[in-house]
């Protein structure tokens, strides 16, 4: 009966463990034959006992399951590594407790129907478990939460699913100790696994609400820069008539010259307040915007733009990209005043690059990022995360360096929206 009850609780485990696997992490392969051998392996991995005075079982058990999970799903390497440990903290949980009852039942010399008894509570408990499992883990698959994680946040979520783990593992490791404490502490590694589920819920909409909040102040920040825009045209209309009046009075004077060069530097004037750069209106007022941002602080902002096609990507996050790249540029205050700024097209991708040249030394961190050297860092230093964040929401990809004295922001994304 022993034997029985290992195979029906491995069976639940793997069941409802292989069916939440594919709902979180992007299977490596679609077929019948592969979900199926998926399925098999993973009632393998649920069968290894894990029982008191046998550590290896359990970190064997740990390793063959990371390395299944990483063979048969591709993700995000964060994203994958955290949901290995969040599962294996299930399993690891469950094999222990359930291995350690069917080791007391077969010692215990319990009656035949007492025997059957506790077997048939501990597939209750099991069945009702994985019921309030499926529940939680459901709020959060059917979610689009998990998508704002940054690898940060997934870092997190690897430490804390570690806990019931390492709890399960140091009850493995001890000999002797008291049984009702044993016990109490695989009931809460169990609980404690389950509760991830909320808490990555959780964090996701923290993630979500942050998320929203910059686009917000980004769609501020464009919607100032038009109304200043705008502010500047009108100051240029209600003043026309001045302008004209000096125009005269050059021509008047015979002074032609004159009177060409002051209307070419109204001209001038209005064309930067009002240039065109793209077929893309926001993209024109953040550029024009940007440049006049420059020119307060003295620096020369160059814009090359050839851009074929209608550009229908997702506005917020392209202005994301184009406000956060220059403002970093403006903000690292360039020595020889100028920034770069070229935004090119073959019809299907958008090449996006804005360089600037810097002094002293631009600090790495070992996720590929850069620390920011204001001195307010914990306000600071998310421009450059918010780039490739809207960038990979749009398909894209980016590169960033800091070579030669130059920092390059380097962007491609489908001029097409993608969602």
């Amino acid at each position: 009966m022993q034997l029985f009850l290992h195979l029906i609780i491995s069976l639940i485990l793997a069941w409802n463990i292989s069916a939440a696997i594919p709902a979180v992490l992007q299977p490596r392969f679609r077929s019948p034959l592969a979900g199926a051998l998926k399925t098999l392996l993973l009632y393998v991995i649920c069968l290894f006992p894990i029982i008191p005075d046998f550590l290896m079982t359990f970190i064997a058990s740990f390793v063959v399951f990371i390395i299944y999970i990483f063979i048969f799903c591709r993700d995000r390497k964060e994203k994958t590594a955290a949901f290995s440990v969040i599962f294996f903290s299930i399993i690891g949980s469950w094999s222990y407790l359930s291995a350690w009852w069917i080791q007391r039942l077969s010692t215990m010399k319990l009656p035949a129907g007492l025997s059957v008894l506790v077997a048939v509570l501990l597939v209750i408990l099991a069945v009702l478990y994985f019921s309030i499992f499926r529940a939680y883990f459901k709020q959060v698959a059917e979610s689009d939460l998990l998508g704002f994680f940054t690898n940060r946040m997934w870092y997190y979520a690897t430490v804390v699913a570690l806990a019931p783990s390492a709890l399960v593992m140091s009850l493995v490791s001890s000999r002797g100790g008291n049984t009702f404490i044993q016990q109490l502490l695989a009931f809460f590694s169990i609980a404690a696994s389950t509760v991830i589920f909320p808490l990555l819920y959780q964090m996701g909409r923290s993630a979500r609400l942050s998320e929203e909040n910059a686009r917000l102040r980004t769609q501020s920040e464009y919607y100032h820069g038009i109304e200043a825009q705008q502010l500047e045209i009108r100051k240029l209309k209600h003043d026309l008539m001045n302008h004209l009046t000096v125009i005269a009075t050059y021509l008047d004077l015979g002074e032609n010259d004159k009177a060409v060069d002051y209307l070419k530097e109204i001209g001038t004037k209005f064309s930067e307040l009002t240039k065109q750069y793209t077929s893309s209106p926001l993209i024109n007022a953040i550029l024009n915007s940007k440049r006049q941002k420059a020119a307060a602080e003295g620096i020369e902002l160059t814009v090359k733009a050839d851009v074929q096609g209608d550009i229908s990507a997702d506005s917020m996050d392209l202005c994301t990209l184009i406000a956060n790249s220059l403002d970093n540029a403006i903000e690292a205050n360039p020595p020889d005043r100028k920034i770069a700024l070229e935004l090119l097209s073959d019809g299907e991708m958008l090449f996006f690059s804005v360089s600037n040249r810097y002094s002293g030394e631009v600090k790495g961190s070992s996720d590929g990022t850069f620390i920011s050297s204001k001195e307010d860092r914990k306000n600071h230093g998310f421009g450059i995360r918010n780039i490739k964040e809207a960038v990979a929401r749009m398909g894209g990809k980016t590169e960033i360096t800091a070579s030669g004295s130059v920092f390059r922001v380097y962007a491609e994304v489908p001029m097409k929206k993608i969602r």
